[in-house]
């Protein structure tokens, strides 16, 4: 190793931030976690990387000031897929870190996703975790620190690296108790899901579907759609600066259903600010124009549900939430609305001899519940009123 690397330091020159690298890629682990500022900006402003590896009663526990050196070489050894990196709560820093440095963390584990799943509650934060499992209660005294204000103080600097040295101990713990409970695979499942969820960012070509109404257009106004929220995405993501800022949702869909054809007459488009048709006019008259020309397939309808279905979801619902009480994991983990539909659509109007790649259908949530659902759908169950039962109802098996 190049440089020396001590315990609480932190991190502001090129050669130790390789020497963490290379340490984190030889232990195989790390705890990970990230601060960063939101306020005001679209892709947030990287702060501080704490990282942690080693023995796992007393780790070295270091965090990189990333406003002074590049943390790419430590982020390029937390890709390794035999790296396994904990981190709690990790949605917010998987995006982060697959924007700002396109890493897909194949090594994931996430303890708070591991610590629903031993019963701990479905969103239990860092501190009660580490309380629960390692009776340390941490110092919450600079959790509003401002992260990009230098210097920090050693406080703050103990204050952050404490939400890596313990994590270790912590996820030991949930592996135990999950071992125990045959479920390790549940949590390496639902780790990969999140990993993959956050692995990418929307194309800027397909945002505008996350437009609220985008699906009512007709074809030249989807167009003008589609052109003028991926140059809003652009835009945003180069000044680094929220989308609303620029416009609002129901801004854009105002000038793509009523294409306004001069600079005058954008002036008139409700919720569009002086300034930005000031800077922006011409451009945004142009995408307006040419995505018109240009609109995208329209999606096909989705398949009518006949009445017998509509009423399911409830008896379903039932289901889920009776076995998620009975695993005492949270029912979300097990099945969405949009879960329970998309399986009630197969059922009446696919092809029962194939099933599709639903999520209900497969991995551990087929055990938990996608056999009890598929059960009562070929009616080998019914759904029973229980005032004794934890969830109000239960399953019932007819005879023969």
């Amino acid at each position: 190793m190049s440089a020396r690397v001590r315990s609480g330091a932190l991190i502001e020159d090129a050669p130790t931030v390789e020497a963490v690298a290379s340490a984190v890629a030889a232990a195989g682990s790390a705890a990970v976690d990230l601060e960063f500022m939101t306020e005001g900006y679209y892709i947030p402003e990287l702060s501080l990387v704490q990282v942690a590896w080693g023995d796992i009663d007393d780790p070295i526990a270091v965090a990189i000031d990333p406003l002074a050196v590049s943390p790419a070489p430590l982020v390029e050894a937390l890709a390794r897929p035999e790296v396994e990196v904990i981190l709690h709560a990790a949605q917010a820093d998987l995006a982060l870190l697959a924007t700002r440095f396109n890493l897909r963390l194949d090594g994931l584990i996430d303890t708070q996703i591991a610590a629903a799943f031993v019963g701990m509650g479905e969103q239990i934060s860092y501190s009660g975790m580490i309380e629960r499992l390692l009776d340390v209660e941490l110092d919450k005294g600079a959790q509003f620190t401002e992260w990009s204000r230098r210097p920090l103080s050693s406080d703050q600097l103990e204050y952050a690296l404490d939400d890596v040295r313990y994590l270790p101990s912590a996820w030991r713990k949930l592996r135990g108790r999950l071992e125990g409970r045959g479920r390790l695979d549940w949590v390496a499942e639902e780790c990969r899901r999140l990993a993959d969820t956050w692995a990418e960012r929307i194309p800027p070509e397909e945002i505008y579907r996350r437009v609220r109404g985008w699906n009512q257009l007709r074809a030249a106004s989807l167009g003008a759609l589609r052109a003028l929220a991926a140059w809003r995405e652009r835009e945003s993501l180069r000044v680094n600066r929220p989308p609303s800022r620029l416009m609002h949702d129901r801004t854009l869909l105002e000038i793509c259903r009523r294409p306004p054809r001069t600079i005058e007459a954008l002036r008139d488009v409700r919720g569009l600010a002086g300034g930005v048709v000031q800077r922006y006019g011409e451009e945004i008259l142009d995408e307006v124009a040419r995505g018109a020309l240009e609109p995208p397939s329209l999606p096909p309808r989705p398949d009518q549900v006949p009445r017998i279905g509509q009423a399911w979801p409830a008896v379903l619902g039932g289901i889920v939430q009776t076995r998620a009480r009975e695993a005492r994991i949270a029912a979300r983990f097990i099945a969405t609305r949009s879960d329970l539909d998309d399986v009630i659509a197969w059922w009446l109007t696919g092809d029962r001899d194939q099933e599709p790649e639903l999520p209900l259908l497969g991995g551990w949530r087929r055990g938990v519940a996608g056999d009890d659902i598929l059960d009562w759908l070929s009616g080998r169950t019914t759904i029973a009123v229980d005032g004794e039962s934890e969830s109000g109802v239960r399953i019932v098996e007819h005879d023969g």
